[in-house]
């Protein structure tokens, strides 16, 4: 998952073996960039060396969507690693991607994700999970909150990067897992479309007035404008440089970034507080890497090679990068000690909910100025920079979710 996902469609020079000069590459869509892709270079040239393979890489950023859906069939990847599960069950995708063969065993949890509600067929592998339903702060300088109601972080003290929209829905989804988590997990039962009825419930309108309260309390309205105006990775040096806020929720790939300009043991995090009896709530995310069928047995055999467990003391470009914090796996352990505990909690929580607004596709689909994310930034602005009254502004926000859930399932 990056950081900023606001790439255009921009093509990465292709690192080739000599000797392969004759071999057409294997085309790599991802939707990374900056370090993140530079890393994720590094794998691959490990892979181009074992099977002298040419294989080109280019980050799509948020046109992956795009450029997956197009009617195109040349501009298609051989191979996509997606940061939204929507996408693998979209009706003009799915038929595009090659099921997944001669692999190895999924998590449980994480294999029923990228198989079809009936099916026995995996459409995916994961490559990169998150922990969703973090709260991170300077270290020995806060204690966590007793419950998601009493939760009333002081003005000015949480940094938002509303400029992104997936920043707001994490929050969304975090404050309607821990009120409602029959609601959450209504929207989404066993089947990959969705019940999207559940959209009307009351608790969803009362989530979001719980939602709009804190944010109201939180900013004033100067304060609210700038935070629309900034992206995560800002929001991260508001908290760890400039120390004008003091909270932050982030997943845990926020960790590089903020040793990278805090300095190591500048941080802590607790969990997103729990409401009432319920349990705490467990956001999760992560990016599969897809097989398209254009892309042959050759595809497959790369995402097999990507995703596949490392072994006992095995080194390599993967290995170094969950090493250094910010990538979590379904199959290792960070040496890192901030991440462990997370880490456990992606592969062994049984409360796990992947992230909504990444499983949503049709109006509510997520992307900066549409869906959902268009929804929460409306309501962030109404309760922080405008003067609409929390429980108004929930109300509207509520009907036009239902709005867009309806027009999506026509």
């Amino acid at each position: 998952m990056s950081l900023s996902r606001r790439a255009l469609l921009a093509a990465v020079p292709a690192v080739a073996v000599a000797g392969c000069a004759a071999q057409s590459p294997l085309r790599v869509a991802v939707v990374w960039s900056g370090a993140e892709l530079r890393r994720f270079l590094r794998v691959v040239d490990a892979y181009m060396a074992r099977y002298q393979r040419p294989v080109s890489v280019y980050s799509a950023g948020d046109n992956i969507s795009a450029l997956l859906r197009g009617p195109a069939q040349d501009v298609i990847p051989d191979v996509a690693v997606i940061p939204r599960l929507g996408l693998l069950f979209d009706p003009v995708v799915r038929p595009r991607v090659r099921p997944m063969t001669g692999g190895h065993a999924q998590p449980e949890f994480w294999r029923r994700l990228v198989t079809p509600y009936g099916s026995r067929e995996e459409l995916g592998a994961w490559f990169k999970i998150a922990h969703k339903s973090l709260v991170w702060h300077r270290a020995g300088e806060q204690e966590p909150p007793a419950d998601l109601a009493a939760w009333q972080p002081p003005r000015g003290g949480l940094a938002i990067g509303a400029a992104d929209g997936w920043v707001l829905s994490d929050w969304f989804e975090n404050v309607l897992l821990a009120y409602a988590p029959e609601v959450y997990g209504g929207l989404f039962p066993p089947a990959e479309q969705g019940n999207p009825a559940w959209w009307g419930v009351a608790k969803v309108t009362e989530a979001l007035t719980l939602l709009a309260t804190l944010w109201r309390e939180a900013f004033t309205r100067d304060q609210g404008r700038r935070a629309l105006t900034m992206q995560f990775h800002d929001s991260v040096l508001d908290v760890f440089t400039y120390r004008t806020a003091d909270l932050l929720a982030a997943p845990d790939f926020a960790l590089p970034v903020i040793e990278l300009y805090g300095g190591r043991g500048i941080a802590a995090h607790f969990r997103f507080p729990a409401h009432g009896d319920n349990p705490a709530p467990l956001v999760v995310g992560g990016d599969v890497a897809v097989a398209m069928k254009r892309g042959g047995q050759d595809a497959l055999t790369f995402v097999n090679w990507l995703t596949r467990p490392r072994a006992l003391g095995e080194h390599d470009a993967l290995t170094e990068w969950v090493g250094e914090g910010g990538f979590l796996t379904p199959y290792s352990v960070p040496s890192h000690p901030l991440l462990r505990g997370p880490s456990a909690d992606l592969t062994g929580a049984a409360n796990r909910h992947y992230d909504l607004s990444d499983r949503l596709i049709g109006r509510l689909e997520g992307g900066d100025g549409r869906g959902l994310w268009r929804v929460l930034t409306e309501l962030f602005t109404d309760v922080t920079a405008g003067t609409t009254a929390p429980a108004t502004a929930a109300q509207a926000a509520r009907d036009k979710i239902v709005a867009d859930a309806g027009e999506s399932g026509r």
